[in-house]
């Protein structure tokens, strides 16, 4: 059985080795870039970059990624030897589609992993009300997980996003008419 310190670093070993491979994708394709010739498509496995990055937890991560990868594909057409037969224009149009993709798979991801997120939640709030309550046989409260007692419209308004309004049944209207009448009668 593990102690609680080597359970808590278990789940930042695969968040490294993201950041590591992805790193390592980055610095690669820098290298091949400024080795290449302009003209060839070298800025195209920086997605890969991105694609990586989209598995790592913090919000800032992604967008960092890509803006190193962005910087470096403009840097690379700088530092890049000179294009053999390509006419320049179409050195610029490779990076800069290679300049959208990556922005536009960063936008797509960061909505994608934002959805993940709301699912998420909402399963977690599904799971919190589902199963059995404690509630009282006479006066309807319900004891929460710290044996407090609430009522119930309190419970549900706090656990959920739910919100009451109130009303009467039928059977009810009759008892509170019938009442009424009999203490009208009384006085």
């Amino acid at each position: 059985m593990q102690n609680g310190k080597e359970r808590n670093r278990s789940p930042q070993h695969p968040q490294l080795m993201v950041w590591a491979i992805s790193l390592l994708v980055i610095v690669a394709t820098f290298y091949v870039d400024l080795h290449i010739p302009l003209g060839v498509a070298c800025a195209i496995p920086y997605i890969l970059a991105v694609l990586i990055g989209s598995f790592l937890h913090p919000a800032w991560a992604m967008p960092v990624i890509v803006l190193v990868c962005s910087i470096l594909t403009i840097v690379g057409t700088f530092y890049s030897p000179e294009p053999l037969v390509v006419p320049i224009w179409k050195v610029f149009t490779n990076r800069g589609l290679a300049l959208f993709a990556m922005w536009t798979i960063a936008i797509l991801l960061y909505h994608r992993n934002a959805l993940i997120a709301r699912r998420e939640e909402t399963l977690t709030r599904i799971q919190l009300l589902e199963g059995l309550l404690p509630i009282c046989a006479d006066c309807k409260n319900i004891r929460d997980e710290r044996d407090t007692w609430h009522q119930l419209e309190t419970y549900f308004t706090t656990h959920s996003n739910m919100t009451f309004t109130h009303g009467i049944c039928p059977a009810c209207e009759k008892q509170a008419m019938a009442k009424l009448k009999r203490e009208q009668w009384v006085q």
